[in-house]
C-alpha cells in the first residue's frame, strides 16, 4: 500500500504532461487571434455637398500570420492612411451615406486591397469597422 500513492501520482502526472503538448498544438479555445487596431479615424458626414459633422469609425486588422505581426505593427501609420483613403473613397462612391457606412462589404473590400498591396495576400484575415460615435456639428 505504501507504494501505491506514489505510483498513482507519477502515473497522473505522466497522463497530464503527455497531453500538454497535444493541447498546445491545437490553440487554446476560444483564443482571439492578433489583431491591431488602428485608432478611430473621422469620417466626414456630408449633406448637400457641405461637411455638417463627423462620425468616427474604428477599425482592427485581424492578422492572420502571427509572425507577421511585428510588421503590421510597425506600419500603423502607412495602414490609417491607406484606411482613411478608403472612407474618403467610400463618401465619394456612397458607400458611407450621412455617417452610416452603407456598402460595408465595398468599404471593407478597399481597405483589404490596400492591406494586400502593402503586406500580401493572407497577413490580415478579416478586417472589422465598428462605427465608434458622432461628433458635434461645425457650426
Amino acid at each position: 500500500m505504501r507504494g501505491f500513492l506514489p505510483a498513482l501520482c507519477l502515473a497522473l502526472v505522466l497522463t497530464l504532461t503527455s497531453a500538454l503538448p497535444a493541447a498546445a498544438n491545437e490553440g487554446a479555445p476560444g483564443a482571439l487571434p492578433p489583431s491591431v487596431r488602428i485608432k478611430p479615424l473621422m469620417v466626414p458626414v456630408v449633406n448637400a455637398g457641405r461637411i455638417e459633422k463627423y462620425t468616427q469609425v474604428e477599425v482592427n486588422l485581424e492578422i492572420g500570420d502571427a509572425l507577421r505581426l511585428g510588421e503590421v505593427q510597425l506600419s500603423i501609420p502607412r495602414l490609417h492612411d491607406a484606411i482613411l483613403t478608403a472612407i474618403y473613397k467610400g463618401v465619394d462612391e456612397g458607400w458611407i451615406v450621412r455617417g452610416n457606412i452603407a456598402n460595408v462589404p465595398a468599404l471593407r473590400r478597399r481597405i483589404d486591397e490596400s492591406v494586400i498591396a502593402m503586406f500580401g495576400k493572407d497577413v490580415v484575415s478579416r478586417i472589422l469597422i465598428t462605427p465608434i460615435a458622432r461628433q458635434s456639428s461645425l457650426q
